[in-house]
């Protein structure tokens, strides 16, 4: 009886014990400076000889174990910095060579996880530089455990943040693993890059096509509505024929995407029975002093005016969501086509008519008159409806 309680007791001290000793209060947290230029630094350290470098961090792969964020005031937070970081994770390391450094990371904005290849050099302060800049900087190696102190980023605001971290020697099994797991070579990532020049590309015709620059290997090209369009790929040639007015592309291959949108002039595919909205106007009149008026004779302020789109009594709910104007085509008569942002529905006159405009109309004759098509687009690019719109010139 008293031996199993005694058991008992053991077994209670030894779990805490556990618990206290897995606990990150346990760590001997070194203190930190910061210098004038708010570069931080340990406040103490001491000198690794290139030799003791070369025998103890050099031919190992280093894992990372835990890093916590250093306050202003150069101590550390006790709360492993990675713990609720999003889109970003920590470091592994292999320090290949005396002058080679490999730095296996996630890199969400690809996604991918891959490495970096790192000339360096081993310098005063046991720093580790490449083109001056410091990689991080060794406080100290105690058989397979290394410490560090390294840049982790820029807040918003431009404060730089520095990371205290603990590293683990790996093991040659551990090394492989990393090396398997992070195997794209990040230094040859290329971007998704397209021969069109002009986002949104407008053309006058249905079809039209370009060429893929660079990219990351085999990609494709997906409309963001099925059925908008027909797409054909050969080689890096690709073929877009628009069986509506209006698609958003995405391309991807296996790291990047780019995005390409195209518009028509073509009259065949202009929208049919989803007449919506009204402008708030359809025509007004310039005068030689280039003001603009409204039907009624009351005149609208060039630069703080504009138009907007109200909604067709018969309409409402979710149509109205689905068919949210974002954009217009401005389509001349010579089917010469801007396109132009809409702020919660309306156009600006600015926007809508250009100085050179109003110049070209008060130069001619007392009648002269320009006309459009204010061609309506949805969020995901689609033009769903065609509105006509004047303006007359009158001495």
């Amino acid at each position: 009886m008293h031996t199993k309680q005694l058991t008992d007791i053991l077994l209670v001290f030894l779990c805490i014990f556990c618990f206290t000793s897995c606990n990150h209060d346990d760590v001997n947290f070194p203190t930190f400076t910061f210098n004038e230029n708010g570069e931080c630094e340990p406040a103490s350290l001491t000198p690794i000889s290139s030799a003791r470098f070369e025998e103890d961090v050099v031919g190992y792969g280093w894992k990372h174990v835990h890093t916590y964020e250093i306050n202003p005031d150069g101590t550390c937070q006790t709360q492993d910095y990675y713990k609720d970081l999003d889109g970003a994770g920590p470091i592994q390391y292999y320090v290949e060579s005396h002058s080679s450094l490999k730095v296996y990371m996630y890199v969400d904005a690809y996604p991918a996880s891959g490495f970096r290849t790192v000339a360096y050099t081993f310098s005063d302060g046991n720093r580790l530089l490449s083109n001056q800049n410091t990689v991080f900087q060794i406080l100290s190696v105690n058989g397979d455990t290394m410490e560090i102190l390294d840049w982790l980023g820029i807040r918003a605001g431009g404060t730089e943040i520095y990371g205290y971290s603990i590293y683990q020697r790996m093991t040659n099994q551990e090394l492989e693993e990393v090396q398997k797991t992070y195997h794209t070579d990040l230094s040859a990532i290329h971007e998704l890059t397209v021969s069109v020049q002009e986002n949104p590309l407008i053309i006058s015709g249905k079809e039209t096509e370009f060429n893929v620059l660079s990219s990351n290997g085999p990609f494709t090209f997906k409309p963001a509505r099925e059925g908008s369009c027909e797409i054909t790929s050969q080689g890096n040639h690709v073929k877009v024929k628009l069986l509506s007015n209006g698609v958003h592309l995405t391309g991807y291959d296996r790291l990047r995407h780019c995005e390409v949108v195209i518009f028509s002039t073509d009259e065949e595919l202009e929208p049919e029975s989803t007449d919506i909205y009204d402008f708030t106007y359809t025509e007004i009149t310039v005068n030689p002093e280039k003001k603009l008026f409204a039907p009624d004779g009351h005149e609208i302020s060039y630069d703080l005016g504009s138009m907007e789109v109200t909604p067709r009594k018969e309409y409402t709910g979710s149509i109205l969501s689905q068919y949210a104007p974002v954009a217009l085509l401005a389509v001349d008569t010579n089917g010469q086509a801007r396109y132009l942002r809409m702020n919660s529905g309306k156009i600006s006159f600015k926007d809508l008519l250009p100085q050179e405009v109003l110049d070209l109309l008060t130069e001619g004759t007392d009648g002269t008159s320009l006309t459009y098509k204010l061609e309506l687009i949805t969020p995901d690019c689609e033009v769903f409806q065609v509105l006509p719109f004047k303006i007359t010139y009158k001495k």
